[in-house]
């Protein structure tokens, strides 16, 4: 199985050359923007790896080969420290990973490695997830970090789409777009759904039946359909909708300056199929969310 395996195809081809130059001079702040959720992450790594690996490869990248590449890819490396706004406390406490919370005890202990030389002989690499949805003191006290230039550290913001984090942030950062999920895919079997979601929207009615039919959804289809929604608001927001689309024709109903409020809504949905939420309440809350929304326009 190759490292970084969620880039490995040609499709990140362009990517990757990117990283490779930008591993010459690194920029401060990186914002990787696009693609999936491990995509990115998987892009991050690699970043990381570039500015990190002593046996660059043939083409200027990391070797992919030496203990370096290995460590992080697999998150172990002492040098490329991660934080997600999503993770909860007692999550972190009770499940410490390779991803850590984004809270006041963790930031102090990265603020104090910051001051400290990196372990290896390249660059420490921190990565900042979920810092759209987090606005707690620990984040805004570690985003003031990235104001700070540092010879030895860099940082990558990932987020689906840059119009989710504040304009502060994009601003000070070079951004980098992964190739988007084809949006354009559709999936006959989800069609009954993406309609009845529609018509909810728009009128208020027609979904409530669907969910609450016996063993109508399980987390598996609502994450399908909560994918679909992602891909609709993403034509929606790229000026590319389908008019033959119901639900790109209802969330293009929607008033423009709350469509990235209802990103992030798809990813709390998302998040709460995580926890074992009841799928049919995840879709119900999510539909009357964009329905309060639609008629407020």
């Amino acid at each position: 199985m190759p490292l970084f395996q969620d880039i490995s195809t040609p499709d990140f081809d362009r990517i990757r050359e990117v990283l490779h130059r930008l591993a010459a001079n690194p920029p401060q702040v990186l914002l990787l923007e696009g693609g999936t959720e491990p995509q990115r992450l998987a892009a991050a790594r690699y970043w990381a790896a570039c500015v990190n690996c002593q046996q660059p490869g043939g083409e200027g990248g990391p070797c992919l080969i030496c203990p370096t590449c290995m460590q992080i890819d697999a998150g172990e490396h002492l040098d490329v420290l991660a934080y997600d706004g999503r993770i909860s406390n007692a999550d972190d406490e009770a499940h410490p990973g390779p991803i850590r919370a984004l809270n006041m005890d963790n930031i102090r202990e990265l603020k104090q490695k910051l001051r400290d030389a990196p372990h290896g002989q390249g660059r420490r690499v921190v990565l900042l997830m979920g810092v759209e949805q987090n606005r707690s003191n620990a984040a805004n006290a570690l985003l003031k970090a990235l104001e700070e230039p540092s010879p030895s550290s860099c940082f990558v913001l990932l987020a689906a789409q840059r119009e989710q984090l504040l304009p502060t942030l994009v601003s000070r950062s070079l951004c980098l777009t992964l190739p988007w999920p084809d949006s354009l895919s559709r999936d006959p079997a989800l069609q009954p759904w993406e309609e009845a979601l529609a018509l909810f929207i728009t009128s208020g009615r027609g979904l409530f039946e669907r969910t609450g039919a016996r063993n109508a959804l399980d987390a598996r289809l609502a994450g399908q359909i909560l994918l679909a929604c992602q891909k609709s608001m993403s034509r929606v927001m790229s000026g590319n909708d389908d008019a033959l689309c119901p639900l790109d024709t209802a969330l293009a109903l929607l008033p423009r300056e709350k469509r990235v409020q209802c990103c992030f809504w798809f990813n709390e949905a998302q998040e709460a199929l995580g926890f074992n939420v009841t799928p049919a309440r995840v879709l119900e809350a999510l539909a009357a969310r964009l329905h309060v929304t639609r008629m407020g326009n």
